[in-house]
This record gives C-alpha cells, structure tokens and sequence, in this order.
C-alpha cells in the first residue's frame, strides 16, 4: 500500500528510443510507475519499494516545470534483474 493515499499505481517497464544513450545502461533496470497521487514525493515512492526489495538503486516522480504539481507517474530503478521482473507481478495494481 503507498501510504497515506487510497489511489491504485500501475507499473509497467521503461523503455527509451533507439536514439537515447544511457552511461550505465545494463546495470539499471527501470519500471515505470502510473496513476500516483498528487503527493507523492521521490523520497516517499523510493521508501515504498526499497522496504520490500533490497536491490533498489533510486526513484524520481516526474514533475511539471511550469507548475510544479506532479504529473502522476515516475521511475524507481532496480540493481536486479530477477527482483525488477519479481516487482512487477508483485506489485502491479496494488495501492
């Protein structure tokens, strides 16, 4: 459960265009994470994964720029394999 929210997130693997370079590409795996409510921060999406899977590396909810509310979706990034394919079955709809 994401705390102090009642709202379902989704998850969904992140993808970049073929012409997009990542430094550390293979060594990170990110899901994509929807439907989050208005006050999520990145430290409190990081706190809501990172308790349940160690390999957690980080979290980012995405934020408008020109009026600063949060569009409703982020990233947490993942050191495993193994652990980012388990999160998404674990984790997908829950709240």
């Amino acid at each position: 459960m994401m705390p102090n929210t009642d709202q379902v997130f989704r998850l969904n693997w992140e993808s970049f265009s073929s012409g997009d370079k990542r430094a550390d590409s293979g060594s990170d795996l990110s899901i994509f994470i929807g439907d989050l409510a208005p006050d999520v921060t990145d430290a409190l999406l990081y706190e809501t994964f990172s308790g349940r899977y160690p390999s957690v590396k980080g979290a980012k909810v995405v934020f408008d720029s020109n009026t600063g509310c949060s569009k409703g979706y982020g990233f947490v990034r993942f050191g495993d394999e193994s652990e980012s394919t388990r999160v998404m079955s674990e984790m997908n709809g829950q709240y």
